[in-house]
C-alpha cells in the first residue's frame, strides 16, 4: 500500500528554517494592542498580554469551536502574574496570528466574567508563549507588529539592547533603573502606565508624592491608583526618562513596567536569545522587509503557487464574509502542499498534467502549507496533500490523499458538469 496522506501537525511545520520577515497591522482600543487572529477557522479578535495567558470569554467556547471538555495542558489553575478568575481550561485546536505566529492544541483558560473585555469587543487575550518562536517587534507610532526569523529587524539597534529573563509561562523580565536603584519588571503590554510596583516594591521607593494614575486590578477597567510617586529617573535599555510617575498596585503579584514604554519608542524582544531592544522612533528610518512575500503570476495550463494575499483578493475573503463566496468566473483546484511530503510530491506532477489538459476550462494553483499557516488555520488543514475543487457557483469540495483518478472525475463531473 502506498502512503497518499502525511498529517500536518505544529511539528512539521517547525521544519520550515528559511528566514521570514512578517509585518501586521494591529488595532489601539483603550491603550490595548488588539490582534485579528484565526482560531479554529474563526477570525475573531484578542488583545496582546505579554504578562498573560491565552485565555477566553464563556461566550467564545462554542463561537470558536472549541471542545468544553477537553482541558489545557498548563501545569498551574489559573493566571500566574495578575488577579483574575477562571473557570477552567481548554484546549484551543488552531489559532494563528498571520503566517508566522500559530499553534495546535494550544492551552487556554476559560474566563469568568470579563465586563471589561467584553466591552473591548474582542475575544480574550493571547499571551507571550505564542510568539517564542519569533522576535516580535512592536511598533505603537505605525500600529505595527514585525515578527521576524532568526533576528530583529535590520532597523533595530545592536547597541539598543539589554539582557531579558524568561520566567514561568513565558513571562518576559528585564532590568529598569529607577533612581539608581535596579528592579526586575515584567513587561505587561495590559497594564496601563509606565511603571506599576507592588506594595513590596513602592515601599523601597524614594520620591515624592506623584498625581492620579490608573492602575488595573486583573482584566478590569483601570482605576485610580491609592498612592503613586514621582521617581527623578528612570533607565531602560538605553532610554532615560525623568520625572516618572510610579503607581502602587497592591494585587500585583510581580511589578510591571506597562504599555506606556510602548509610546517612547520601537519595542523588540527577542526570546531565543534573551534580549530586548528599545530605541526611540526617530533613531533609524524604519523600512519593512518582508520575506516571503513573492509576486503572484497565474498562468491557464499551470499550477501556479498563491498567497494568502492573491487568496483573499482573487478567491474568497474571510475577512469580509463567514460565508464561503467565491470571487472567480472559472472553477480553481487549490492543492495544499508541502515539500517534506512523498504523496505531495508525488501528485504535483499528476496536477500539473491536468492544468495543461483543462487548460482554459479550470485554473489550478497550490498553497505552500510551510508557508501559508493563516491560510492552514483557517480551514483546518490537518493533512496533506488537501485538495479544494471550488465550483463557480457552489461550496468548495474537499479532498485528502494523492488520488489522481479521482480527482479526474470530480473535474468532470462537479466542476465541468459533464
Amino acid at each position: 500500500m502506498v502512503l497518499s496522506l502525511c498529517l500536518l501537525t505544529l511539528g512539521t511545520w517547525a521544519q520550515a528554517k528559511n528566514t521570514s520577515v512578517e509585518v501586521k497591522d494591529y488595532r489601539e482600543v483603550d491603550g490595548k494592542i488588539v490582534l485579528e487572529m484565526v482560531v479554529n477557522g474563526v477570525i475573531a479578535d484578542f488583545v496582546l498580554d505579554l504578562a498573560g495567558h491565552n485565555a477566553i470569554l464563556p461566550e467564545y467556547v462554542e463561537k470558536l469551536k472549541i471542545d468544553p471538555n477537553v482541558p489545557g495542558d498548563f501545569r498551574y489553575d489559573t493566571f500566574q502574574y495578575k488577579k483574575v478568575s477562571v473557570e477552567k481550561s481548554v484546549k484551543i485546536g488552531s489559532i494563528s496570528f498571520g503566517n508566522s505566529v500559530f499553534g495546535n492544541e494550544v492551552a487556554a483558560f476559560v474566563l469568568k466574567d470579563e465586563p471589561y473585555l467584553r466591552k473591548l469587543g474582542v475575544a480574550g487575550v493571547v499571551g507571550s508563549s505564542l510568539f517564542n518562536n519569533v522576535v516580535l517587534t512592536i511598533d505603537s507610532k505605525r500600529k505595527k507588529i514585525t515578527m521576524s526569523n532568526p533576528y530583529r529587524p535590520s532597523y533595530m539597534k545592536l547597541d539598543h539592547r539589554s539582557n531579558m529573563d524568561l520566567i514561568p509561562a513565558s513571562g518576559i523580565v528585564c532590568p529598569v533603573v529607577l533612581d539608581g536603584v535596579t528592579y526586575s519588571l515584567l513587561l505587561d503590554t495590559w497594564n496601563n502606565g509606565m511603571i506599576t510596583l507592588n506594595a513590596a516594591d513602592f515601599a523601597k521607593l524614594n520620591g515624592k508624592d506623584g498625581g492620579n494614575v490608573k492602575v488595573s486590578e486583573g482584566y478590569a477597567s483601570a482605576e485610580i491608583a491609592a498612592k503613586s510617586k514621582v521617581v527623578a529617573a528612570c533607565h531602560f535599555v538605553k532610554g532615560d526618562f525623568s520625572d516618572i510617575t510610579v503607581a502602587e498596585n497592591g494585587s500585583l503579584p510581580r511589578s510591571v513596567i506597562g504599555n506606556e514604554i510602548l509610546k517612547q519608542g520601537l519595542l523588540s524582544i527577542d526570546y531565543g536569545k534573551r534580549k530586548v531592544y528599545f530605541q526611540p522612533f526617530d533613531l533609524a528610518e524604519v523600512k519593512d522587509e518582508v520575506i516571503g512575500a513573492d509576486e503572484v503570476k497565474v498562468e491557464s495550463g499551470k499550477l501556479n503557487p498563491i498567497t494568502r494575499e492573491y487568496f483573499l483578493e482573487h478567491v474568497y475573503d474571510y475577512r469580509k464574509s463567514s460565508e464561503f463566496v467565491f470571487k472567480g468566473d472559472k472553477p480553481v483546484v487549490i492543492d495544499f502542499w508541502a515539500t517534506w511530503c512523498g504523496p505531495c510530491m508525488r501528485l504535483i506532477p499528476e496536477l500539473e498534467k491536468m492544468a495543461e489538459k483543462y487548460k482554459d476550462q479550470v485554473i489550478f494553483l497550490k498553497v505552500n502549507a510551510d508557508k501559508e499557516k493563516e491560510l492552514c488555520v483557517m480551514f483546518n488543514i490537518v493533512a496533506l496533500p488537501t485538495v479544494f475543487f471550488i465550483p463557480v457557483n457552489g461550496k468548495p469540495i474537499v479532498e485528502m490523499g494523492a488520488t489522481p483518478e479521482k480527482y479526474v472525475e470530480i473535474i468532470e463531473k462537479q466542476l465541468l458538469k459533464k
